[in-house]
């Protein structure tokens, strides 16, 4: 019985990395979804920064924003056999991709495996100062005048931002002209610039220009209010079923040992259970949620049979 079981060691070179108390023996690389600037780059460098620290190998960062995070897991899903690669990513953009069935290089189910999430985040609708709006139904009442003429920016076609902007205009009855950009902080120069009229954009990002008035927040694009900023209301108050699912996470390449994906979210789990980080993220605008990598798998499955539904109950189509 015994050879069986080397035998079988040899013959399956993953459980054997898994096995192997020495991993990480070299760097790791954390392949981030969105470009500097971004909280999805902000939370990846603090967590990459903790990971390192904990697993005794330093976490090195890559940013490759575009597509609305799908080029970085399109990426990080071709490096199968490779047991030092990473992605942090928003996994809104995940499930809008299964559900759409958007024409990828890689499927968001069967070519990345959840390691962890790290949680929830609240997002802001953003408007430049000169429009003439004060708030959500003001908005949409300027929308409604001028068909076509208000332009609002995402991170991308295909992203949950971009999600957003279709459902206020299926369920709104409202007309933008939508411009996706590569990222969160190019968008922001150009709603500061006055390029576009309205944008998406993170707590975290948006804060310090809401501090000095250079654009106004007048709605949170979740279901729910954000708990930092509970005197906005949500998109969906005004245009019902309008609402974003989007968080942080760490996937890898499904090829990933079960006992590395462990050792990777115990770690991940204790990083943001601790209080700095814990109060930071909430600060922020993102929910640490630990858990294990199937509570991830089960919300993301779920939340793309339900967006799936609604895609086509509204005749929305992201391409």
């Amino acid at each position: 019985m015994r050879w069986l079981f080397l035998t079988l060691a040899l013959l399956l070179p993953g459980a054997a990395r898994a096995a192997d108390p020495a991993w990480p023996t070299r760097p790791l690389v954390m392949v981030v979804a969105y470009p500097p600037g971004a909280i999805t780059d902000t939370v990846g460098r603090r967590v990459a920064e903790r990971l390192g620290a904990a697993l005794g190998q330093n976490v090195v960062i890559e940013n490759r924003g575009g597509a609305g995070g799908n080029i970085a897991a399109a990426h990080v899903a071709r490096q199968r056999g490779d047991d030092h690669t990473l992605l942090f990513t928003s996994y809104g953009n995940l499930i809008i991709a299964a559900a759409a069935d958007l024409r990828l290089e890689f499927h968001p189910f069967r070519d990345l495996a959840p390691v962890a999430m790290v949680g929830p985040m609240s997002v802001l609708l953003l408007v430049r100062p000169g429009l003439p709006v004060q708030d959500l139904r003001g908005f949409i009442a300027h929308a409604r005048a001028n068909p076509g003429r208000v332009n609002f920016a995402s991170v991308g076609i295909g992203s949950s931002y971009h999600l957003l902007i279709e459902q206020m205009q299926a369920y709104g009855r409202l007309s933008f002209t939508h411009v996706p950009y590569r990222g969160g902080a190019a968008a922001m120069t150009d709603l500061l610039g006055g390029r576009v009229d309205a944008t998406l954009a993170t707590v975290l990002f948006a804060r310090p220009y809401m501090a000095d008035n250079r654009v106004r927040a007048i709605a949170i694009g979740n279901a729910e209010r954000s708990p930092v900023l509970p005197e906005i209301p949500t998109v969906a108050e005004a245009i019902p079923g309008a609402a974003l699912t989007d968080g942080l996470a760490v996937m890898a390449p499904p090829t990933l040992p079960t006992a590395i994906t462990a050792r990777l979210n115990t770690a991940l789990n204790g990083i943001i259970s601790e209080p700095v980080m814990r109060d930071w993220l909430t600060k922020e605008g993102v929910t640490p949620r630990p858990g294990p990598p199937e509570a991830l798998t089960a919300e993301m499955q779920g939340a793309a049979d339900g967006l799936r539904h609604l895609l086509a109950e509204a005749k929305i189509r992201l391409e």
